[in-house]
This record gives structure tokens, C-alpha cells and sequence, in this order.
């Protein structure tokens, strides 16, 4: 299949796990024959992105949600896609009014596919009779998709996302090595990487334990959003020699980000995938997390501990692990291996082109 044309559909200003799947989609897609097009926020972060690599874009997002409608349909009639791929559930209605507008101007139907990322589990009334398929970034989230839109299992897939690898770092292994993000910190660092929304305010009262027997432990904080109350518990709980919050940090720098954390932790128990836990294990950090959510589908591959209760448990996991280098290690080796075998961006590209072929013999 060679030639074809698809749009990269999403509506957030900003980047975060969502909108690094598009981007990686749009640049290894290429090799199968696909061009990829964005129709993205108007003066948002995805569109600069997509211009830097030189990718088109329509800026058909805005804050008049009237006009939206409009601007997706005559961004189809001049792009004249052979696939849709929704990047997030919340842009299935506009995305689907926009081809009604645009239909008698189209060569050909389009074949629409929506990617969810997140367990939403909404019904979209009228709006999934316009859907050819469905992908979900696991079957955690599909499964609260099925669950409130019946019959779609023989339309949907699970498709995990992927990455590049990183290359491997043998200076990983030495506790005492220099940090590359978080300068000056020593053995142990611990960090948790995600939108300020997903319930990090947990991992400060995981730190106000983990103190008491690790007192130069460090946690970092990674990710976008508002951080004060964040703040205001750390200093609450005077853990601030403790705690680093560095905000979001460039992409490029995730990898230097894993090499620095001795574990990888999350307190998020409603994770639709999750990508940053797999750029961890490929940095051969261990992850701890909380058995619960679609990062279990990671976890339970190997590279990692899932922790059943609450944070006395999950304290005691984290305690256990750092206390126990070897046990690292090996944990470390194993993650590696588990991404190089299933959650590669080439991986992930293949089963996208897979799916889109079987839909109807249209992509």
C-alpha cells in the first residue's frame, strides 16, 4: 500500500503523551508510503511542532467552537485524506461534523479511526456510526470504550504505543554516577513523570515516609501544570531539601531524565497507557506503580513491581527495591528487553498500517 494520504487529527494546544503518539506516528509512517498531514490548534505547540518537521498543517482548531466544524471541512477538501486518525475522543464530534460539511466536495469517504488514550469510558451517540475503527493504547481503556459504546470490538484494536530506543548507558549501573538532569543528587533518586493532574499529591505522602529511613532520598516531580499545592504540602510536610519539581522538560532529555532516577515510581491508578513508563524501562530503570490502570499491561511484561494497597505498600516496595541493588539491576536488564520486543515505534507503526488495511480494504 503505497500513496496514501493521512490526517493527524488533535485539538490540544499544548504536547503531552497524546500528541507524541501523532508526532511519532507522522514520522515513521512515512516508510510505509503514508504522507501525514496535521489539522491542529491554531498558534499551539502540535502545530509548531509539525511545521518543524516540515510536515503540512492546517490550523483548523480555535477558540470558536462554530467556526471548527468549518475550518476541519475545508481542510479535508483541500487535503483530500484517504484516513482520519483522531488523536483525542473529545475531537471524534467535531472531526465527524467537519466530514459531513465536506462530503459532497471529497473524491472518495476517508476511512476515520479514533485513538483513545484515555479510560473516558463516554458514549458517542450518532457520532460512531461515521467511525471505521477504533484504536485504543490498551485494553484498559478499550474496554471502558466498549463498555459504553456496544459492538465494537470487531472494529477496534489494541495498539500500544512505541518509541525509539534510546541507546544503552553502561554508566546506569553505577549508583554513584553523575546526574545529567537532576545535577548534584546522589543515590537514591526516585521520580515520578506525567501531567500534574495525576495524583502526584500521593507521592508526597509516600516521600514524608521514605524520609524517615532514606532522609537524602530524592523525589522528583516531572510534568506541566499548575504545581502550587504541590508546593504548599512539601512545604507542609518540610520536604523540600527532598523534593525537585522541574516542570515539563523537552522530550530530548527523557532519556538523561531515566538515566538519573535509580526507580521510576507512579501514584496514578487510572493511567490509560503511558508512555513515560515505557521510556523508562528502555532507559533500564525500574518501575513501580500502583496494579491498576493500563500501565499494568506494561508492567506485568517484566521491568518493573505492581503494588497491590496503598501507601504503606507502595512505600515499602520502593524501600525494598532501592535497599536491594541487585534486584535493580536485573529489573533494569529485563525492561530494556521488554521494549525492544513490544513497544518499539517500528512495532507500533506496523500494527497501525496492519489495521488500517484490514479496515475495509479503504486505507
Amino acid at each position: 500500500m503505497t500513496g496514501k494520504k493521512i490526517a493527524l487529527v488533535n485539538s490540544s494546544k499544548k504536547v503531552s503523551g497524546a500528541e507524541e503518539y501523532l508526532l511519532d506516528i507522522a514520522d515513521s509512517i512515512v516508510s510505509h508510503g503514508y504522507s501525514p498531514s496535521f489539522y491542529a490548534w491554531s498558534g499551539g505547540v502540535l502545530e509548531e511542532r509539525a511545521r518543524s518537521r516540515n510536515v503540512p498543517c492546517y490550523s483548523v482548531f480555535s477558540a470558536n467552537p462554530l467556526r471548527i466544524p468549518f475550518a476541519i471541512a475545508g481542510a479535508l477538501r483541500d487535503d483530500q485524506p484517504d484516513i482520519i486518525l483522531i488523536g483525542r475522543d473529545h475531537n471524534i464530534y467535531p472531526v465527524v461534523a467537519g466530514y459531513l460539511l465536506a462530503r459532497p466536495f471529497l473524491r472518495k469517504k476517508p476511512t476515520i479511526v479514533a485513538a483513545l488514550h484515555t479510560p473516558t469510558g463516554r458514549s458517542y451517540p450518532l457520532a460512531v456510526n461515521f467511525l471505521d475503527g477504533v484504536i485504543a493504547t490498551s485494553e484498559y481503556t478499550g474496554s471502558t470504550f466498549y463498555n459504553a459504546n456496544s459492538g465494537w470490538e470487531e472494529r477496534a484494536a489494541t495498539i500500544y504505543c512505541g518509541i525509539r530506543l534510546p541507546p544503552l548507558q553502561i554508566d546506569k549501573e553505577n549508583p554513584d554516577r553523575q546526574r545529567r538532569v537532576l545535577k548534584g543528587r546522589s543515590f537514591p533518586v526516585i521520580g515520578m513523570v506525567g501531567e500534574l493532574w495525576k495524583n502526584q499529591t500521593e507521592l508526597i505522602d509516600a516521600g514524608a515516609l521514605l524520609v524517615r529511613s532514606i532522609p537524602d532520598i530524592t523525589i522528583a516531580i516531572v510534568g506541566g501544570g499548575e504545581d502550587g499545592d504541590l508546593r504548599e504540602k512539601i512545604s507542609r510536610f518540610g520536604l523540600e531539601r527532598n523534593f525537585v519539581l522541574t516542570g515539563r522538560i523537552p522530550r530530548e532529555q527523557i532519556p538523561d531524565l531515566f538515566f538519573d532516577l535509580d526507580l521510576s515510581v507512579s501514584t496514578h491508578r487510572n493511567e490509560g497507557f503511558g508512555i513515560v513508563h515505557i521510556e523508562s524501562l528502555a532507559a533500564s530503570t525500574p518501575v513501580i506503580a500502583y496494579n491498576s490502570g493500563g500501565l499494568t499491561e506494561i508492567i506485568r511484561k517484566g521491568g518493573g513491581m505492581l503494588v497491590d494497597g496503598g501507601i504503606e505498600q507502595f512505600t515499602n516496595a520502593i524501600s525494598s527495591l532501592l535497599a536491594d541493588r541487585g534486584a535493580r539491576l536485573e529489573l533494569g536488564r529485563e525492561g530494556r528487553t521488554v521494549v525492544e520486543n513490544h513497544f518499539t515505534l517500528e512495532v507500533m507503526t506496523r500494527n497501525h498500517v496492519d489495521f488500517f488495511q484490514k479496515l475495509g480494504g479503504r486505507a
